[in-house]
């Protein structure tokens, strides 16, 4: 499934500056939400299959997928302040990058809130509670909202790698996911079906913006419980004998359905695109599972997601000479490159580690 997750990742990057020759792929939301699936099936994947026996510890397995995000992650992270610092003295201290709102807001922080927000910068966790908050300038504290944007200033700004906020509630999946994952089919169906009607309940409350439609955990469950769908599809299929071309074709209708999605245009194509990608994912990976290039490409797709606002300030502060509406066609190259160097660099010696660790 490497392919697709890396045209997920770019369809994010994409989102974040322009589009390609007038091709948006899935956007933002739509690939965010589609990643949760494929990480529900990987995660009910291995712990069906990998963490068992002498294996079978909660604490390896936390640890294990948070070598896999933090590593990568910290590289970024002081990459993005090593640079706000060098704006910061480049510009004469009128410019401090990515840590500019810290500056201006140094005495309406309290003490609570900086450490709310540094502490959510390093670990991770919480930065998607951020989206729903934000910053009384009077007295320093933070509060709760149902609109993040109607704040000033807006508290997701003060974090330094804002997309890292879906690895939040991917974090808050793994935490559950060796209780959850490993139940029956039919209390899997009944979570599914809490987490729908809880998201429909919501809507009916007027709560059907950003971040409601995406970024509140207990709603988003759906999307990783049906990847545990797409899982016991798998298990039930994996030793029949299906002809490659078959599995060739579904991969190829659902990269198609990705790529255009945004130029397609059909009642109810936000369900349709899920269901079909649900449904497809076990015939994906029965007919990839085995191809070295798509497991490399696929590797490419973290780096892509955490470094490419990184590189889009870059790209902005120092004018790199890309005509305006091809934008969107530079980063996508530029994140591919640094993600290549990124993943020999820092995310391949880390998955050794990891492999050693469960034998």
């Amino acid at each position: 499934m490497g392919y697709l997750r890396l045209i997920l990742a770019l369809s994010v990057v994409i989102a974040h500056s322009n589009s390609i020759l007038g091709i948006n792929i899935v956007g933002g939301r739509v690939a965010v939400q589609a990643f949760f699936i494929i990480s529900g099936f990987y995660m009910t994947l291995i712990l069906k299959e990998k963490y068992i026996g002498n294996n079978n510890s909660y604490s390896l397995f936390i640890s294990n997928r948070l070598l896999r995000l933090y590593p990568l992650y910290w590289f970024v992270l002081i990459l993005v302040i090593v640079y706000s610092m060098f704006v910061f003295f480049n510009s004469g201290g009128t410019n401090f990058g990515k840590l500019q709102l810290y500056l201006e807001y140094f005495e309406n922080l309290e003490f609570s809130s900086w450490v709310f927000l540094i502490l959510s910068n390093i670990f991770i966790v919480f930065q998607d509670m951020v989206m729903f908050m934000g910053l009384d300038t009077n007295t320093g504290e933070l509060f709760f909202t149902d609109n993040f944007k109607e704040t000033n200033p807006m508290l997701f700004k003060f974090l330094v790698i804002p997309q890292a906020w879906s690895v939040a509630i991917e974090i808050s999946f793994y935490l559950i996911a060796p209780f959850l994952v490993r139940k029956k089919l039919g209390l899997i169906l009944l979570f599914i079906l809490f987490s729908i009607s809880l998201k429909y309940i919501l809507f009916q409350y007027g709560f059907t913006k950003d971040p409601w439609n995406q970024r509140f955990f207990p709603s988003e469950l759906t999307f990783f419980l049906l990847g545990t769908i797409s899982y016991h599809i798998y298990s039930k299929i994996k030793h029949v004998k299906i002809k490659p071309i078959f599995l060739k074709l579904v991969f190829s209708l659902v990269i198609f359905f990705t790529l255009f999605y945004n130029k397609m245009n059909f009642d109810y194509k936000y369900f349709v695109y899920f269901i079909s990608l649900f449904l497809s994912i076990p015939f994906i990976f029965l007919w990839s599972k085995n191809m070295r290039t798509d497991r490399y490409v696929g590797e490419l797709s973290y780096p892509i997601y955490i470094s490419h606002l990184f590189l889009l300030m870059i790209i902005k502060n120092h004018k790199i000479p890309i005509p305006k509406q091809e934008i969107g066609l530079g980063l996508v190259v530029f994140s591919i490159l640094f993600s290549i160097l990124l993943n020999e660099l820092v995310s391949k010696r880390i998955e050794l580690i990891r492999q050693r660790r469960v034998g």
